[in-house]
């Protein structure tokens, strides 16, 4: 979803080297990306979940079908779950998909995870999570990433393992301390990661012990040079490893345990965007080793006997000796707030430097199970289908981040410090252009604390900062992507009755950007032209048809929400704005097209990597071919416009034949694109011309081309578990539409599962379900039938029933 400027001169820089090397008959573009089979996945199908989860799916691809996700560890929340889990597999999309297979609990702030390099070289868009499952060297272990973007930051606080320092303590590159390794030996699951640095001839093993606590555990084999672990403050995910702007780092050693302190101030590509950028700050500490030999870097000079340094990018290193088989372990707590709050993390989730590091696993592998098992896939199933579901399950849960600390304390949009309510949580790193689609409405409707707690925060937001965000990271207004879709979360919870929030100071907020041209943190770019013309003019605005459409959809969800608190003329006030994509939709062509101020359309109407990825031509991150479908909140209007029902079928129909000429994910589809956003609604946008057959058709296709068990498993950024959620919604059966109540019914690949919803449990039959028989010919809902060719469930209907009954055929009614 998101993709910098750098990103897109780089990725336009691929693509014109594609087009001139296929012009000369070199046709490097369509080279079939082939994965080694030695990822360690469990082979019992019926076993644990935790072994359905693989960490390196969405961490492979190449060019736009990077998926992203961190390969390491991350935990959920503060508190401890006594729910038991089945399945899980941590290594899907991990080449080029945006994932890292990072470690963590569900929405946890610390995602330890490797960062990774091909040598000396790395690509950015190869690393927005910080490993790819190309890469051939671990540079170090850092503890911050995002899940899936399509942008480079965090990846701070960099630990790592090493035998010997540079000659004459001086060195020119950063990364002297990287290390080879091989998937071969390299382990991942959810809560535990291992790999051998082949270079030093170390075993590492990371897992979590909380939201802001992880713990390292190094292995130092034979005696080839001294055991050495290098604390790299300079750590950052950044193109030239210029994010970090100061740090410092300080060690205090004893004979009973080491401390080693320090921060860094990360001026990332979003992170930064405020100005100054997002302070780190990291307590560590060893109690079973003691070092023989200390000393500080900066400036790529190494000083023995120094304990203390502060500069731009520096570090520590402490050498334990040459002892053989020696283990070190490390506890590590992060704070957002202060350096002795990352010590009071530290000290909570490790009880006191206590806990074990299989404790740390154990309880943090039963958090992901009781968020696993939420979704009970009860039917036997092939291996592949249920690899591929529980890890899209795993990843759709990795985010939101809780921002919020030990004892409630965080630091607000304002800089300040505030403290969190009891039994409240502050979250923040929301890619909302991304997750209002399909990951918020997967938490909906399995996280309900997580939903309620996520509408605190956005309301919040709005209090301490001025404005509701239109992408949180930390807490910094990062301004990504466009219009404001934070609307459409909060209509959706308004919708399905989720209401125990502040809805009339979220709606203040909603309505200041949907009103004022002048909002202090980028409301509506094109909001002037918008509410003088009814549309974004071409001439005054990049992606302006876009902007049209986005806007035209936050103002149905302003609407709908001023309904629930009877403002009836702003109900008026935004249902007639809702209608504004109609003035860019362009009668001859049957296509939305950019209109520039005079009133005159500019088609384009041939499916183009022009739009967007070369030039901006009325479109955000898709072309007009995409774009052309987008009025999620008023699809029977948009019939009207074609004219009538056969020809949108007709239309919408050949748009998808001819996605799949090319399946590749290299390059954007110029027709549906599944590794992006705008058109994640399309293959079920049959259901409102009276043809859920053909939703569940294309569907169950979207599933089976794009998504996979291998590294390059998703089909692009996963954008904070957007594409992932994606898949569990389409796999169930019932899929979101966004700010409304509705779920369409799909063709769901398992025969039975049951949905553990707080204290009521929904089962889902779908007999007969295959490959062979997608469509669903029957839909029995407690005894009682829904028409088939609008397949439309409510949200009331779906979370209440004990029995949805589906029948499934070869063919359609």
């Amino acid at each position: 979803g998101i993709k910098t400027i750098l990103f897109k001169m780089e990725q336009r820089v691929f693509v014109v080297l594609c087009l001139l090397l296929t012009v000369s008959g070199v046709c490097v573009c369509a080279v079939e990306r082939v994965y080694s089979s030695d990822k360690k996945v469990t082979d019992n199908p019926n076993g644990d979940v935790i072994k359905f989860v693989d960490p390196f799916i969405s961490t492979g691809g190449f060019g736009f079908g990077v998926g992203g996700d961190p390969v390491g560890v991350q935990v959920l929340f503060n508190h401890h779950s006594t729910t038991v889990i089945y399945h899980f597999n941590h290594f899907l999309c991990v080449d080029d998909c945006g994932f890292s297979i990072f470690l963590q609990v569900p929405f946890g702030t610390m995602r330890l995870s490797p960062d990774g390099s091909k040598g000396d070289v790395w690509l950015d868009f190869e690393h927005y999570g910080g490993y790819g499952y190309g890469d051939t060297h671990i540079r170090c272990f850092s503890h911050t990433h995002m899940v899936g973007p399509g942008a480079c930051d965090y990846g701070n606080i960099g630990v790592m393992a090493v035998r010997k320092t540079p000659f004459g303590n001086k060195w020119t590159n950063d990364y002297w301390y990287q290390s080879e390794f091989s998937h071969g030996r390299e382990t991942a699951v959810a809560g535990f990661y291992s790999v051998n640095l082949t270079t030093h001839d170390v075993e590492v093993s990371l897992t979590s012990c909380g939201t802001h606590c992880g713990m390292h555990k190094y292995m130092f084999h034979g005696s080839s040079g001294s055991n050495m672990i290098v604390f790299d403050m300079g750590q950052s995910i950044s193109d030239k490893r210029d994010a970090i702007v100061f740090s410092n780092v300080s060690v205090y050693a004893t004979e009973e345990y080491t401390e080693v302190t320090g921060v860094a101030l990360n001026k990332g590509s979003l992170t930064g965007r405020n100005g100054v950028g997002v302070y780190t700050f990291m307590y560590a500490r060893i109690n079973n080793a003691v070092p023989v030999k200390i000393g500080t870097f900066s400036s790529r000079f190494l000083e023995w006997g120094s304990m203390a340094v502060t500069g731009k990018q520096v570090g520590a290193i402490l050498d334990f000796g040459s002892n053989a088989e020696q283990e070190i372990v490390i506890t590590v707590g992060i704070s957002y707030v202060s350096q002795p709050q990352a010590k009071v993390n530290a000290e909570v989730q490790s009880k006191a430097f206590s806990r074990s590091f299989s404790s740390c696993i154990v309880d943090t592998q039963a958090l992901w199970r009781g968020q696993l098992l939420k979704v009970e896939v009860k039917s036997v199933m092939p291996r592949d289908d249920a690899i591929t579901f529980y890890t899209a399950l795993y990843h759709s849960m990795m985010a939101p981040t809780q921002w919020s600390e030990e004892n409630g304390w965080y630091l607000g949009m304002d800089n300040k410090l505030h403290q969190t309510p009891a039994n409240v949580i502050r979250y923040t790193d929301m890619s909302i252009w991304d997750i209002h689609r399909t990951q918020v409405p997967l938490l909906h409707l399995l996280n309900e604390d997580v939903s309620y707690n996520i509408a605190h925060s956005l309301v919040g937001m709005y209090k301490e900062g001025g404005d509701i965000p239109r992408w949180p990271i930390a807490n910094v207004y990062s301004g990504c992507m466009i219009a404001n879709h934070a609307n459409i979360i909060f209509a959706d919870m308004v919708a399905k009755g989720l209401t125990s929030f502040d809805v009339e100071t979220a709606y203040e907020g909603m309505r200041l950007q949907a009103t004022d041209v002048n909002r202090p943190h980028i409301g509506r770019s094109g909001l002037d032209e918008y509410l003088k013309l009814g549309y974004v003019a071409s001439n005054k605005y990049g992606k302006s048809a876009s902007l049209t459409l986005a806007f035209a959809y936050d103002d149905f969800a302003l609407a709908s929400i001023a309904s629930f608190l009877n403002k009836t003329e702003d109900v008026a006030l935004f249902s007639n704005r809702s209608k504004y994509y109609r003035h860019i939709w362009n009668d001859k062509s049957k296509y939305m097209c950019p209109r520039n101020l005079s009133g005159t359309f500019e088609c384009h109407v041939d499916p183009s990597l022009h739009e967007w990825l070369i030039t901006d031509e009325g479109f955000c991150e898709g072309d007009q071919a995409e774009w052309r479908w987008f009025v999620p909140h008023d699809i029977d209007g948009l019939i009207d416009l074609f004219g009538s029902k056969e020809l949108y079928i007709q239309e919408l129909t050949t748009f998808f034949e001819r996605t799949f000429l090319d399946n590749s994910t290299t390059l954007p589809n110029p027709y549906y694109w599944a590794g992006n956003e705008p058109g994640i609604l399309e293959p079920f946008q049959f259901h409102a011309a009276g043809r859920a057959d053909l939703s569940q058709k294309f569907s169950r296709d979207v599933m089976r081309q794009y998504y996979t068990t291998n590294p390059d498993g998703v089909p692009g950024n996963d954008d904070f578990g957007t594409l992932s959620a994606w898949y569990v919604f389409a796999a169930l059966g019932v899929y979101p539409l966004a700010g409304t109540d509705k779920y369409m019914v799909g063709s769901p690949l398992f025969p039975n599962v049951t949905l553990h919803l707080n204290d009521h449990e929904v089962n889902i039959f779908a007999n007969n379900t295959s490959d062979s028989n997608p469509y669903v010919v029957g839909i029995d809902i407690d005894g009682a039938s829904v028409d088939v060719s609008t397949a439309t469930i409510t949200h009331k209907q779906l979370t209440t029933a004990k029995n949805i009954v589906l029948q499934m055929s070869s063919s359609p009614q």
